[in-house]
Formats: structure tokens, sequence, C-alpha cells
């Protein structure tokens, strides 16, 4: 996993890359103008999960992607002309310019310079989820066992689902959620303004001190049980 700059994720800087290149972490504005839908599309695409992206896009059967499953992603996704244009569409979104594929060099291209090759999709990849905030779901395995593989798979399944019946929120919620909260200087004029990153990463610093608020009255008159501890706000985020 590549160590991404905290405090320029925090500023909304992009995150360059030894080429030259930028990657940005959408800003708000930026994922309405294609769409919440699309722009989870888009970053499906972006992460060179041949599996997630051959099944859930392209409704390729289980069966015959058990037959590639040896296969490297990179090299699968490339060889349609289809899925390699959308996914040279998917990646201009983030790199704000026109990217396309180069046959010749196997690569994806933004001004005259490899951006994505074989070597390094996996890297970008990774980059491109920590910009947005998307957990890595495709984290490869140190295991051939097919088994452990469709554990895994039926493991985050279930977290996802259990994650999506905890919150019940969706982006929009999230969004007038932090244009509520009192102090951040965040309003319905200036949200749009904000990277996805900035937004998750707000939302974890306001939900962790709302924890402590609601818990401090409670703790302030003697109710805490014995074994209960006031909750820290003031710490590291997960972001």
């Amino acid at each position: 996993m590549i160590e991404v700059d905290r405090l320029a994720l925090f500023l909304g800087n992009p995150y360059a890359l030894d080429s030259g290149l930028r990657i940005f972490s959408p800003t708000v504005n930026d994922i309405s103008l294609v769409g919440y839908q699309d722009y989870m599309i888009k970053l499906t695409l972006c992460s060179f999960d041949k599996n997630i992206i051959l099944s859930d896009l392209f409704g390729v059967s289980s069966e015959a992607i058990n037959e590639i499953s040896e296969q490297d992603d990179f090299e699968i996704l490339t060889s349609e002309e289809a899925i390699r244009n959308h996914i040279a569409s998917s990646l201009s979104f983030f790199v704000h310019g026109e990217v396309e594929f180069d046959p010749i060099y196997q690569a994806f291209m933004l001004e005259d310079r490899v951006l994505i090759s074989r070597k390094n999709y996996l890297e970008i990849a990774d980059v491109i989820k920590q910009l947005n905030c998307s957990k890595a779901e495709s984290e490869k395995l140190n295991t051939t066992s097919s088994k452990a593989k469709e554990m895994l798979k039926k493991m985050m399944m279930f977290e996802l689902k259990q994650k999506k019946q905890d919150d019940g929120l969706d982006f929009k919620d999230i969004l007038s959620i932090l244009c509520a909260a009192n102090g951040n200087g965040i309003d319905i004029f200036n949200v749009k303004n904000l990277t996805i990153y900035q937004v998750y990463e707000q939302f974890e610093r306001l939900t962790t001190k709302d924890s402590f608020d609601r818990i401090l009255p409670v703790w302030a008159n003697g109710h805490l049980g014995k074994d209960d501890q006031l909750p820290e706000w003031i710490k590291k985020t997960k972001l």
C-alpha cells in the first residue's frame, strides 16, 4: 500500500506521481456533474479488479471469470478495446486530462507520458482508492486457495451489507449533516468545493465528536458505568 500524504489530502491537494502527473480527489461538484452512480462506476473501473469489473459491470458469468482467475488483471482488462476505452475515460476523470491507451506501449498515456502500465497498475489503483476513501476490497491474498478467496469475498459482502444497514446514509445525507453542523464553516453554498476525501474525513471527525458530546452530560452527572469511559475525540482519524 502506497503511503499518501494525509496533509495534502486534507488540504485538497492532488497526489503527484514521480512522472509529474497528478491524480485528484474529485470534488463534490465534480461528482454531481457526472452523477454519483457514474462516479462509482468510474471508481470501480479504476480498481483494475477484473472479477468485480467483469461480473458487476459487464455481466460476465462466474464460470467464465473462474477460467481466467489466474491471469493478470491488467492483461485481461486491456485485451478488449471496449473495456480499455471505459477505463481510459474513467481515469480521465481522476487526472483532469484525456487518457488514452497506447497498444504499442501497452499502457494508459496522459500528456505523452505513461500513467498506468502493467508494472504500476496496482499502485495507481491503490492511490485512487485512498483519494476516494474506497476500501481496498480487491486486496490480493497471499494464498492460491480458491476456498480462502471465496470465503474472503463472502466476508466482505457481509461486512458491506451490515454497514449499509447500520448507517443508512447516502452521499447527499452526509453532505447535509456536514452543512448542518456548527462551527465547521461548511454550508450549502461551499460544500460543493470539498473533495470526496475532505467530506469523509470531516464526517469521521464530526461523528467522533458527536459521540463525545452525547456522552459528556451522562458522565458529568455520574451516570456512566464504572467500566465505561468517556470517548476521546481529539485523536488521529482513520483517514
